[in-house]
């Protein structure tokens, strides 16, 4: 009964790492706790989009309030 119980145990932990890396389309022996390194990139473009969407904006707001100041002068 304890082998069982045992052999259950060890086959349902390899179990769920083999199905998290099958869920995750890695191969079924990897780490399925490893950070995907294409959601690291993309948080990286990410992030860098923003900071250029950012620049933009200010630079379009600044030219905007530059041509309202000067239609109003």
């Amino acid at each position: 009964m304890k082998d069982l119980i045992l052999g259950l145990l060890i086959g349902g932990i390899i179990g769920l790492g083999a199905g998290v890396n099958l869920g995750k389309d890695k191969p079924i022996l990897s780490n399925p706790f490893a950070e995907k390194t294409s959601m690291t990139d993309f948080n990286k473009r990410f992030e860098e989009f923003q900071d250029d969407v950012s620049k933009k904006s200010k630079k379009i707001y600044e030219d905007s309030k530059k041509t309202v100041n000067e239609t109003f002068e």
